[in-house]
């Protein structure tokens, strides 16, 4: 059983190569399908190879293939008890060596949705103007599908991934009550010394002029008359 992956768009492509891309069921980039072996199906792929890679599939990723990326009608995911209900196989495991093997087909499958719908790869392609044999993507590839195919598959689902133990809470502690800081005074700048300015003299301050004191008129004295003798 071989996987075929769609990795270019069709626009300025040829009626013939369109047509064959819808017959294929690869109508958009990502697209994946599951081809069987058979001269009319590598005539087919032989004729859109410069849109298209392909190569043979392992059961093991097909089986994850089936698992993270197969839907049923209305995107619905299907699981061991679906494949024992309606196939022949009791588990995905077998069902995918069964599809590989050729005993099942996977579009016999009921409401499956034979186009695996894929994410673009990590760190992306190559190259998707070259063949493979070239150093490009596209093209014939054998088993390094697989490769591709893994890379495509896009991340574990959150709800898949082991869940981490969760850390262990411990007690609240009350917080531990800081000592005062005290603050040490800083030592002011001893200020620089003002420039003292040379004060002028007063002006001497002007006496009102004093009215000059009148003297006193000084009385004569009267001749002593002598004594007649």
């Amino acid at each position: 059983m071989r996987a075929a992956i769609r990795l270019r768009s069709d626009i300025n492509a040829n009626i013939e190569v369109k047509d064959t891309l819808k017959h294929l069921r690869l109508n958009k980039i990502n697209h994946c399908v599951l081809i069987p072996e058979g001269k009319s199906y590598d005539g087919m792929l032989h004729k859109v190879k410069d849109y298209v890679t392909w190569g043979e599939v392992k059961p093991d990723v097909l089986t994850n293939m089936i698992i993270k990326r197969g839907r049923l009608t209305g995107s619905r995911k299907f699981d061991n008890k679906y494949i024992k209900e309606n196939a022949k196989s009791d588990s995905m495991v077998k069902y995918a060596e069964a599809i590989i093997s050729g005993k099942e087909l996977y579009s016999d499958l009921k409401d499956v949705q034979p186009v695996f719908r894929l994410h673009p790869p990590i760190k992306g392609h190559k190259s998707i103007k070259k063949a493979f044999n070239q150093g490009g993507d596209l093209g014939y590839r054998k088993e390094d599908i697989n490769n591709l195919i893994v890379k495509m598959l896009g991340p574990v689902p959150a709800d898949k991934k082991p869940k981490a133990a969760a850390p262990k809470k411990e007690a609240a502690k009350a917080p531990a009550k800081k000592a005062p800081v005290k603050k040490v005074a800083e030592k002011k700048a001893p200020a620089s010394p003002k420039k003292v300015e040379a004060k002028k003299p007063a002006a001497p301050k002007k006496e009102a002029a004093k009215a000059p004191v009148k003297k006193a008129p000084v009385k004569k004295a009267a001749p002593k008359k002598e004594a007649k003798e």
